[in-house]
């Protein structure tokens, strides 16, 4: 018999029952829902940007490992990847990191263990198939990317715990990174746009005080739970969405239209359409958090324990209109929507979908308009539409 949480809580009411529904409960769970069928990869077949912001940060990574102590005993090294998604897009720097390890310690049969971690709702299926190599993963460019577990001698294990909470035991982890995952709070009930039209802080003139408190708990928990994870003189990079010291974030760069005003009109369409009332209008708001590199640094320094040994802003191009602009697609203007608009979808679907009433049996309909609306929206004017990416990039050595 398959047991619920609750009927684990219920059957066997000891401490340890209590604390799992705990930790649940602050790991963020639910927060973002995956878009897709699990097992078919979505995310990754649709986020091709990610992995250039990636690419943006291997040479970093792949020069920290050299920076380590060189592992004398035979022991494996544990790399964790944080907010793993369906573990398409880091499948690349993955294998050039073994690599790199192996050559750092002068053994070409180095064991390396990866550790996926996301939520308990992740497309754990979708890791698994693309880690095995059982799902192949191309680039925007059609690059095949191949996998670390095609290197031999390499494990792949995962952990639904959340990254807000500590996920591995304490000194176990050598190398962490974690791309476009950690502007999500570990709560939804922060989220506090909705009857506004901004739809996230980042739009706000000022971000309201809750979601600027909940980011800055999270972020140190995050580190505390890192700190402890690591070995000493373990690495952690993160590479997270930010906004810029020019007042750029992610889809709002200066370069064409903004992302989020088209987002606004084309949700809007569907209120002018009779097909959402006032209040699903303005239900919006995302429970994520862009922080500035300010409010990065300041929770470095108050949890302590870590070194910072870079930290920079990098805006990454969108390769949709790059590829598009520069004539090395044959699409049409409605074509290129087609293909650029998913990509706005993978993370934001869920989001706009909670904010419809939720007796509605026509979600997906809905849905389904509002994303036509986008596109349709896009295919007037495609050069002007894309989703450049907006990140602090920071490097960490525990101490």
């Amino acid at each position: 018999m398959k047991l619920s949480t609750k009927s684990l809580v219920l059957l066997t009411p000891r401490r340890t029952s209590f604390a799992l529904v705990s930790l649940a409960s602050k790991a963020g769970t639910g927060v973002h829902k995956p878009v897709g069928k699990d097992g078919e990869g979505e995310y990754t077949a649709a986020t091709k940007g990610c992995f250039d912001v990636i690419d943006t940060a291997t040479p970093a990574i792949l020069g920290e490992i050299f920076k380590q102590d060189a592992i004398s005993s035979p022991r494996a090294y544990h790399i964790a990847d944080y907010g793993t998604a369906d573990a398409g897009t880091s499948l690349g720097l993955l294998s050039r990191m073994v690599e790199s390890v192996r050559k750092h310690n002068n053994n070409d049969e180095q064991e390396v263990v990866v550790h996926y971690e996301d939520q308990l709702t992740n497309e754990w299926q979708s890791v698994f198939r693309h880690a095995l190599g059982l799902k192949h993963v191309k680039d925007a460019y059609g690059n095949h990317i191949e996998t670390p577990i095609a290197l031999g001698n390499v494990y792949a294990e995962a952990s639904g715990v959340g990254f807000h909470n500590q996920c591995y035991a304490s000194n176990s982890i050598d190398f962490a990174i974690s791309f476009t995952a950690m502007h999500w709070l570990s709560s939804c009930d922060v989220s506090s746009l909705s009857g506004t039209p901004f739809m996230h802080a980042a739009r706000c003139p000022e971000a309201p005080q809750s979601e600027k408190v909940q980011a800055a708990d999270d972020w140190k928990a995050i580190l505390k739970a890192r700190s402890k994870e690591l070995v000493k003189g373990g690495r952690f990079v993160c590479v997270n969405f930010c906004v810029s010291k020019e007042g750029y974030f992610l889809g709002q760069t200066g370069k064409g239209k903004s992302m989020w005003d088209s987002f606004e009109t084309a949700w809007n369409q569907l209120h002018e359409e009779g097909l959402i009332d006032d209040k699903e209008k303005d239900a919006i708001s995302f429970p994520s958090y862009y922080r500035t590199m300010d409010e990065f640094l300041q929770g470095i320094g108050e949890v302590g324990g870590f070194k910072v040994v870079s930290a920079e802003e990098k805006i990454v191009p969108c390769p949709y209109r790059e590829l598009y602009t520069s004539g090395k697609t044959s699409f049409s203007e409605r074509e290129y929507a087609e293909w650029f608009v998913p990509t706005t979808r993978t993370w934001s679907h869920s989001t706009f979908q909670s904010a419809l009433n939720q007796e509605r049996n026509d979600k997906e309909a809905i849905m389904g308009k509002f994303w036509d609306n986008y596109i349709s929206l896009v295919a007037k004017n495609p050069t002007e539409h894309g989703m450049d990416y907006v990140h602090a990039y920071i490097v960490l050595e525990k101490v």
